[in-house]
């Protein structure tokens, strides 16, 4: 069976991509407002003059139904602006009908109904491939916009600025084992009995998307070189990300438009209160991460430096990493990392050679970890921002990097060195990143 190692990666907001259905998407302008408007008329006309319901809709019932539509064209609009990426929503009675912190209301038994007479010929705002079964695994149906809004957001002039998100909806998140035999797998989100620690975790994301609702953020793309990437300014909202079904493990940040944004747009164009932005990063901070659960001081030298494989540094950090979330020995390199290498390199050489150099933490490699020491690393950064709140300095994380604006990077390097320390119990290094050409 081919090892297919993961390692980081994103959630929900992939650019490009296919991506789940964001049911709190609104039409936040005059402008977006009227296309939805004009969709919820037609879409009566149409039900009056086929006769499709025998009964007028209660209060309740058409404020939610408005709700709905609004919700669609809204999450399609802004899809298609962010590169026509489709949407992948469920059509299941079992699943919308059960109750889960996750799903909005506007995500109900109804929801199927509504996206029907959307898809129908003589409305053309929605185009639908309903799920079939891939390789024997079951896919989610995938929407996209019809031709009638395609047009609408092309004679409206449609563009981020003109929608918006509820901020509201579930901001920790739980997410069971990944079937790793299933390409398409997630790990679907689930369902959980709130206790202490979920309630502590729910109230310093408050706190925290709070602060950054307030915060004086702009961009300009001067200067910045195309393909410039979609974002929208209102996007701020931050969710925690567990994993493997515990809530010791991943609770990455996901969100926040700036970790859309490739680095060199950030560094060029970010505006953090009226200043540059500054980038600072954790260096090595996986493998710093490791030795502190091991109980064990890392090495004083660059712990991705190993003699042989001088000039594939990029290559060992990841392969470290790949070790570090496999639960047994690698028998090939992880995915996308062949190249980092020599032609005649072996991936069990490699391996060799990375748990000579660190001894001490070799009986923590092969075991899956890796999402224990994300756990680590996410704990640092939650906490690293509470203090930079408190200190009434906007700072925007990027797993486990810290946006800043430029004065501040000082203030910032020394409370993340402190926080690091403390949390992980070994010494940290932090860097100020330089910016990548696009």
């Amino acid at each position: 069976m081919d090892q297919r190692i993961t390692v980081g990666g994103s959630e929900d907001e992939d650019v490009g991509r296919e991506r789940p259905f964001n049911p709190y998407r609104f039409a936040a302008s005059e402008n977006s407002k009227g296309i939805v408007r004009e969709a919820i008329g037609l879409l009566s006309t149409y039900e009056d003059r086929f006769g499709l319901r025998r009964n007028k809709r209660r209060t309740r019932d058409q404020q939610t139904f408005e709700q709905t539509v609004e919700a669609i064209l809204s999450d399609l609009m802004h899809g298609q602006l962010v590169g026509g990426s489709g949407i992948f929503v469920t059509r299941s009675n079992r699943v919308l009908g059960a109750k889960s912190r996750y799903r909005a209301a506007v995500y109900s038994k109804a929801f199927p109904a509504t996206l029907d007479l959307l898809s129908k010929p003589e409305m053309a705002y929605v185009e639908q491939d309903i799920a079939v079964d891939v390789q024997g695994a079951s896919r989610s149906t995938v929407i996209r916009p019809g031709q009638r809004l395609l047009d609408r957001i092309a004679e409206h002039e449609v563009d981020l600025d003109d929608l918006d998100t509820h901020q509201t909806g579930e901001t920790i998140i739980l997410k069971r084992l990944k079937d790793r035999a299933n390409f398409w797998d997630d790990g679907e989100r689930l369902d959980y009995p709130d206790e202490d620690v979920t309630d502590r975790y729910r109230t310093q994301m408050a706190e925290i998307n709070q602060w950054l609702h307030e915060a004086d953020l702009k961009f300009d793309w001067k200067g910045i070189a195309w393909p410039h990437t979609p974002i929208s300014l209102r996007d701020r909202r931050l969710r925690r990300v567990f994993t493997q079904g515990r809530f010791d493990s991943g609770g990455r940040l996901f969100g926040g438009f700036w970790q859309l944004l490739r680095k060199d747009e950030r560094q060029t164009g970010l505006r953090v209160s009226g200043e540059e932005a500054v980038e600072l990063d954790y260096g090595q901070a996986g493998a710093r991460i490791l030795y502190g659960m091991a109980g064990h001081q890392p090495p004083l030298d660059d712990l991705y430096h190993l003699w042989g494989y001088v000039q594939q540094r990029d290559g060992i950090k990841r392969v470290m990493s790949a070790m570090t979330f496999a639960e047994k020995p690698l028998e090939r390199f992880p995915q996308d990392t062949r190249k980092l290498f020599r032609r005649g390199d072996k991936i069990a050489e490699v391996v060799a050679a990375i748990e000579q150099k660190h001894e001490l933490i070799r009986d923590r490699f092969h075991r899956g970890l890796g999402h224990d020491v994300q756990f680590i690393e996410s704990q640092i950064m939650v906490e690293v921002l509470l203090i930079m709140k408190a200190r009434a300095i906007t700072a925007l994380p990027i797993h486990d990097a810290l946006v800043v604006p430029a004065s501040a990077a000082a203030t910032a390097r020394e409370v993340m060195l402190s926080v690091f320390q403390r949390v992980a119990g070994v010494e940290g290094i932090v860097t100020q990143s330089e910016a990548e050409t696009p």
